[in-house]
């Protein structure tokens, strides 16, 4: 017996949102091959689902058909508040009186892929008149009139709809939105189409309506047209594979795929549901990125891809992986139903613990999707919440008792928006997430992120027409310092964006051009790499030099960005990071300006963060200190003191040139307190170094650093704590030593290496920089003796390795 009686279950399956996608528009154009097409592939697949027999999966279809005719799919306005008036202006030809057809592809949000105009529009007025004769405010006879007029106007804008050309903006409104109201109306009338469905009536109007509504339906199956083999048969798990728009929450999170398969009771489309939801629990990586079911969604690292190797880690991941146990979880009971795998739950728990690093104190980290500047102050739940719940409603058997009580104690801090698991190290202390190019410190004092960059990761998109505009420098090492987990968000409306924390870049904020760059921008160099192995230490490095991530090879989605802000490139750099207890190293090396002809000084920022208290100087013995109260302190190594500059001012914001978005929201901070601090390259610095230090825990700093730089030039980069406990190391060159002070320490592959003494033992961790999958292991050398490294392979190439001594 099919369970339909699980009503948290539905409630987050019908709820599941739509998230905007992002192509080309292109106007609309009446064609009539595009139309006969879409009546063809309709016939087509209508009849290929009345070709396959099951008689208990045909039950089962009739079953959630009934179902879906008395329960809307996904969330619904009140039509109480609507019908009325859209049935006084659906006039008798089927054309609402006060839509234009002109306008029927019109782009009204910014973003080129919602270009819906007028259609959407029409076919969102009658899903809401559907939902009145649905609830019997409306009633087929007494208001034969008003019927009539939705029939024709389904049929009237479905044919405006499926003449559009076949090519890159039959996105959004094709394949998500425009079948979600298909659907909805075809349930809605479920028993008039039931009826002239079986040839038990005959009405013309009505079969051309309900033949319309399955075509568009059907277009959360064939929208957008990939191009590829797929086209010729979009019934299968390979039509959901490979492709951005294909994987993810493009692929099951905003299309209508469950109920239009029992519109066409389809069992064949069932199936492929079923399995692609389980098979979608997955994750990908750098090295099986080819190989993975799904090539955006979990990263093995804990982390999340989406738009391609985008550090996307709440929206594109959750979306996908949300809806597939949504569907699954419908599919309980019935002759599809499917179990969640060993692989499924540890993918799902390391996602819960990895991407509980990117959360802070009920904020999500900036920087991780194209909505970083949107004005969002206040705390909120953890994105996965909705996926705890899901699991916690439906999938208790899948999980061992363990498992179980950690997923329950999970979903409580989430509604207390805070995590810290009882301090359990799998959700706090140091992690590397290697797929991503992320080094992440959380504990309950304070946050640390080094979004570093190297040429295997796509940086983070922008959206200037409706989403954000600058970002430039968001993953080009920025390093951002937390303890209440909002000091960035009023920042933001005021930023300088080319002093983005960490970053060394060149001045010139009033030069930039807001842009759209759906790959973001990364560096052209291999090499970025941390290892740790989850205490409070930890070591990171990679090389810098900007590039326009748009600009590598089968790339279809550039954007507007090629060839534009001279500004941003022409900076290179040796930039390393190391986490000793509540103490932060930084150090560069090599930094010169490749194109002197750009004006602009070469700055690397420090922080630059929101003003909450005062700001003062303190001197302890050698070391001067730049302090906010109740927050962090920043120093320079004594020979940079000269190029260390800082600020303190109040500026006007400017919240919808940094993300357009933000129009919608009437409480936008006209000025913010900024604070500022930065060291100083000049103009035209070749080979130039830095180095400067953060203390994060809290109280007053030492009066003296607890370390000491051993090297820092573009070989090797390395600190080591005074009471030599503690030996971090990034090795940009296999052949360099590192040779002073007492220590002597090698290396066979560029690397990065912490040596870290724990009572008796002495914890050695490596990783591999350049996550080459042909490397075997790394052999390090240390003070004469010899230790062999194991390097992690497949989905974990790039992980620290970690061995004790």
């Amino acid at each position: 017996m099919i369970k339909l009686n699980k009503r948290e279950n539905m409630r987050v399956f019908l709820m599941s949102v739509c998230v905007m996608a992002m192509m080309v528009h292109t106007p609309v154009c009446a064609q009539e091959h595009e139309a006969r097409l879409a009546k063809e592939t309709y016939e087509r697949y209508y009849k290929e689902a009345r070709a396959v027999h099951s008689l208990v999966k045909e039950n089962g279809i009739e079953t959630y058909r009934a179902y879906f005719s008395k329960n809307p799919y996904r969330c619904v306005d009140d039509y109480r508040k609507h019908f009325q008036v859209n049935t006084k202006t659906l006039g008798e030809n089927g054309s609402f009186l006060d839509l234009s057809d002109d306008e029927a592809v019109q782009v009204k949000t910014g973003n080129q892929a919602v270009n819906e105009g007028s259609i959407m529009e029409a076919y969102n007025r009658l899903w809401n008149i559907s939902e009145a004769f649905r609830s019997g405010d409306l009633n087929i006879v007494q208001d034969s009139e008003v019927w009539r007029r939705c029939l024709r106007a389904i049929v009237h804008y479905g044919e405006l709809e499926i003449r559009r050309p076949n090519n890159t903006s039959r996105f959004h409104s094709s394949c998500f939105a425009m079948p979600t109201a298909a659907v909805n109306i075809y349930f809605c009338h479920l028993a008039q189409m039931d009826a002239v469905e079986k040839g038990m009536i005959e009405d013309k109007e009505l079969q051309a309506a309900c033949d319309m509504l399955k075509i568009i339906g059907l277009q959360a199956w064939t929208q957008p047209f990939r191009n590829d083999e797929t086209d010729k048969n979009v019934v299968q798990s390979a039509r959901f594979r490979n492709h951005v728009w294909w994987v993810g929450g493009n692929a099951l999170g905003y299309r209508p795929l469950l109920p239009v398969a029992f519109m066409y009771r389809s069992i064949p489309m069932v199936d492929v549901l079923a399995e692609v939801s389980q098979k979608g629990i997955s994750a990908t990586s750098q090295h099986t990125y080819d190989e993975s079911f799904w090539n955006e969604g979990f990263t093995a690292d804990g982390a999340g891809w989406g738009h391609g190797m985008q550090c996307l880690i709440w929206g594109y991941p959750i979306d996908g992986t949300l809806n597939a146990l949504n569907i699954l979880s419908l599919l309980q009971g019935s002759p599809w139903e499917q179990k969640l795998s060993r692989q499924n739950v540890d993918v799902l728990m390391n996602y819960f613990r990895g991407s509980n690093y990117y959360y802070y104190k009920g904020f999500n980290l900036p920087c991780l999707d194209r909505s970083s500047m949107e004005y969002k102050p206040y705390p909120e739940a953890i994105s996965y919440q909705g996926m705890l719940r899901q699991l916690l409603s439906n999938w208790q058997s899948s999980f061992d008792s363990a498992e179980f009580e950690e997923i329950k104690q999970l979903y409580a801090e989430t509604q207390k928006n805070e995590i810290w698991m009882g301090h359990s190290e799998v959700y706090n202390g140091t992690r590397w997430f290697y797929n991503n190019d992320d080094l992440i410190k959380k504990n309950d004092r304070y946050h640390i992120i080094v979004n570093m960059a190297s040429v295997r990761v796509d940086g983070l998109e922008s959206a200037h027409t409706f989403a954000d505009a600058y970002n430039y420098y968001t993953t080009d090492g920025a390093t951002m310092f937390q303890k209440s987990g909002d000091e960035y968000r009023k920042a933001f409306g005021a930023y300088d964006v080319t002093a983005f924390p960490g970053v060394t870049a060149r001045e010139g904020m009033d030069r930039l051009n807001p842009v759209t760059n759906w790959r973001g921008y990364t560096s052209k160099h291999n090499f970025a790499g941390a290892a740790t192995g989850g205490s409070d230490n930890a070591v990171a490095g990679y090389i810098f030099e900007k590039m326009d991530a748009s600009e590598k090879q089968n790339v279809n989605d550039k954007g507007s960005s090629r060839g534009r802000d001279e500004v941003l490139y022409g900076v290179k750099a040796y930039k390393s990071y190391f986490m000793m207890g509540d103490y932060m190293v930084a150090l560069g090396a090599g930094v010169t300006n490749l194109t002197p002809d750009v004006t602009g000084n070469i700055r690397t920022t420090i922080d630059q963060t929101e003003q909450c208290d005062s700001v003062y100087l303190y001197k302890g013995r050698r070391v001067d200190w730049v302090m906010q109260k109740g927050k962090f302190a920043y120093s320079v190594l004594p020979q940079y003191k000269k190029q260390m500059q800082y600020v303190t001012e109040e500026k006007a914001t400017d919240w919808i040139k940094m993300n357009p978005s933000n129009i919608r929201n009437q409480d936008l901070p006209e000025k913010v307190k900024i604070f500022r601090v930065w060291i100083d390259h000049g103009p035209k610095p070749i080979d130039d170094t830095y180095g400067y230090v953060v203390y994060c825990g809290n109280g007053m700093p030492d009066q003296k650093y607890p370390f000491e730089v051993l090297r820092n030039d573009t070989l090797v980069q390395a600190v080591r704590s005074l009471d030599k406990k503690v030996i971090e190391a990034v090795f940009y060159d296999a052949k360099a030593v590192l040779k002073v002070k007492g220590e002597k320490l090698s290396v066979s592959a560029p690397c990065a290496v912490l040596i870290e003494q724990v009572g008796s033992l002495v914890k050695l961790s490596v990783t591999d920089a350049l996550m080459d999958k042909n490397l075997k292991k790394i052999t390090i050398v240390w003070n004469g003796k010899t230790y062999s490294c194991e390097m992690p392979q497949g989905e974990n190439c790039g992980k620290p390795a970690v061995i004790k001594i």
